[in-house]
């Protein structure tokens, strides 16, 4: 049999989908015989079986996701095969597959995103008919997956993000002279800047704020609004950044805001804590699962919460407290144990991989 990886989504420049793809079939790699639907993304080694054009990628042209699903309709494999997706874009035609579904941010705010709730409303539930198995990010998704789509719930398996220590760690250097706080990948209505501008109050006297991977109608309207509020020349919104760019950001943050509607897993705090940049999130189910301890955790729409956070982060001890849970947070969640994850939930659903296997079995559980 094949394992088939499905990186067909893949572009050169990935965001949370992608970095999670990258790292796990990186992993994935160095412990089974690959197989691939090749992207434009990093690819691990494995045999290439096809490649995917440019323009199907995510984050292309407004139509790439018209024309990823018209392409994929082409490709059939050997049902005795076994198509794993990191991504929901799983085969139209494959039965027996496994896609891995993130979140539902989109059937949760529909406007936001109208060509993916559309595929999250209409075309998910066809795909999970073809699906032997879902992989989800958090024991959250798992049980949103489950309630939205009547999903069997033994048949949702949590491998979860991680985070690379090598790569994101404390600057050697002090924080920035001129502090400011940070929020990622923010460039939807669900990511809440709104909030933050609303209890600029708090941190104005104090803190430069920093937006960055944001664009769109989303930016134009936050720009206006800092104007709005005479902000404008203490908020500066940064377009997608280059990896040294946005490592040098989590290290010299005061802190990260990740004060999130809504979340399927979240890697920026991690990356932030493993920075040794603390992070004030806000209070969903989610976030308190995955940061734990690690976290200050805020309740949308309270201004005392908003004032206790930041009266929090000038306290030292406060700070090296978060931080220490943080770093025992982030040497659990590391991209090695995602894989492993991984690997125990591939083998549970197809035990045959056993036969293509490159090295011996691991066990860790998240």
């Amino acid at each position: 049999m094949k394992l088939i990886c499905n990186l067909s989504m893949l572009g050169s420049r990935p965001t949370g989908l992608g970095v999670y793809s990258e790292n796990c079939v990186a992993k994935l790699a160095d412990r089974f015989e690959l197989s691939l639907i090749a992207g434009n993304g990093a690819l691990p080694h494995g045999d290439v079986l096809v490649r995917t054009p440019r323009s199907i990628a995510i984050g292309e042209r407004k139509c790439a996701a018209i024309r990823r699903q018209l392409w994929m309709r082409s490709l059939r494999f050997s049902p005795d095969d076994l198509v794993y997706s990191p991504t929901h874009h799983g085969l139209p035609y494959q039965s027996g597959q496994i896609i891995t579904v993130h979140d539902l941010v989109s059937l949760r705010f529909p406007t936001q995103h109208r060509t993916q709730y559309l595929f999250f409303r209409f075309v998910i539930p066809r795909l999970l008919k073809k699906c032997r198995a879902v992989f989800t990010v958090s024991y959250t998704t798992r049980q949103n997956i489950a309630d939205t789509y009547g999903y069997p719930l033994n048949r949702i398996y949590v491998v979860p993000n991680g985070v690379d220590a090598t790569v994101f760690k404390p600057t050697p250097h002090a924080k920035s002279a001129d502090p400011f706080l940070l929020m990622v990948g923010a460039r939807y209505h669900h990511k809440n800047v709104d909030e933050v501008l609303d209890m600029a109050e708090f941190w104005k006297q104090d803190y430069r704020l920093v937006v960055a991977s944001c664009g769109g109608n989303y930016r134009k309207k936050m720009e206006q609004k800092a104007a709005n509020y005479g902000l404008a020349g203490q908020v500066e919104f940064k377009d997608y950044l280059p990896n040294e760019e946005l490592l040098r950001l989590y290290q010299e943050a005061s802190a990260l805001l990740y004060p999130s509607l809504w979340e399927g897993f979240g890697i920026p705090p991690l990356e932030a804590l493993a920075c040794g940049t603390p992070v004030i999130a806000s209070d969903i189910p989610v976030h308190k699962e995955v940061l734990g301890e690690a976290g200050w955790f805020v309740k949308l729409g309270n201004s005392q919460s908003w004032a206790e956070a930041f009266q929090s982060l000038a306290s030292p001890a406060f700070v090296k407290e978060r931080l220490a849970a943080g770093q025992a947070l982030v040497s659990k969640l590391t991209w090695h144990h995602a894989a492993d994850a991984l690997e125990q939930a591939l083998l549970c659903v197809e035990p045959r991989l056993e036969e293509i296997r490159q090295c011996p079995p691991t066990h860790t559980t998240y």
